[in-house]
């Protein structure tokens, strides 16, 4: 990691947070957001990153489709990931840039991005984003019979299918490829700081003053609801999780290390 205590500078430089879904970002960001001033901070839109796809023609059809739409923005001078009510011109006022987006794809402002992440155990940030996904299908008009499927079912729908769905999630963000070697060398080379989500107050300790963030809180992050009251994985479908999601457990253990040594060396 890139880390050094010493403060940002707004006019050349600007920090962006890798909110990798399900790894308690939003509490993150809401204590950056009591620390920078609401108004300095610009939420954009979400990449698509993490698709389950029953079959390798769906993934090459997304892909088309993916492809053609963010060629329609490009051509209206605009990035994809850039809200409607955001001119390109105001991006020079933000001092953070927060979404679901992956390293590298962050609207450009023409100032040094500063990188910080969080990232969680692999197997809980699994079963949290298929049990949000699970209650989101039930409220919603949801295409993919197989996000009602109770958690076991789901599990052996998505195992054969791993080899061409987008698992190893926050290898992907760090690296755009579910890889720890890519994402490991991105954490070295890129990443200011990458911390493991259930150690947000020492994440904020270290950046106090780099962000002069006084004392500012990150809330609690709560159990969800569908969670509490759904089936659980029984411990074979735990041990398919935990296979196909390899990558991001040796990449969440190198953060791990890495950031308790940087804690102790602080």
């Amino acid at each position: 990691m890139l880390y050094r205590p010493a403060p940002l500078d707004f006019e050349r430089q600007i920090l962006v947070f890798l909110h990798i879904p399900k790894t308690a970002g939003s509490a993150l960001d809401e204590a950056l957001k009591q620390g920078l001033g609401e108004e300095n901070c610009l939420l954009t839109r979400a990449e698509n990153i993490g698709q389950i796809f029953p079959d390798r023609f769906r993934k090459a059809h997304w892909r088309v489709r993916k492809f053609l739409r963010e060629g329609r923005f490009r051509l209206r001078g605009r990035d994809i990931l850039l809200p409607e009510d955001v001119s390109p011109e105001a991006l020079g006022r933000f001092r953070l840039l927060d979404g679901h987006f992956s390293l590298g794809k962050e609207p450009k402002t023409g100032r040094e991005p500063v990188y910080i992440t969080l990232i969680r155990d692999p197997i809980e940030r699994f079963l949290s984003d298929y049990y949000y996904r699970f209650e989101w299908a039930q409220d919603k008009q949801e295409r993919h019979a197989f996000r009602r499927f109770e958690v076991d079912h789901f599990v052996d729908y998505v195992y054969p299918r791993r080899a061409w769905s987008e698992l190893n999630l926050q290898c992907r963000y760090l690296a755009r490829r579910g890889n720890f070697n890519a994402a490991r060398e991105s954490v070295d080379r890129r990443v200011f700081l990458a911390a493991p989500s259930n150690r947000i107050d020492d994440c904020l300790g270290l950046l106090r003053p780099v962000l002069n963030l006084g004392k500012v809180q990150a809330p609690r992050s709560n159990v969800g609801r569908i969670r509490q009251i759904r089936a659980q994985p029984s411990p074979g479908a735990v041990a398919k999780i935990r296979e196909m999601v390899a990558e991001d457990i040796r990449l969440y253990d190198y953060v791990s290390t890495a950031f308790d040594q940087l804690v102790r060396a602080v």
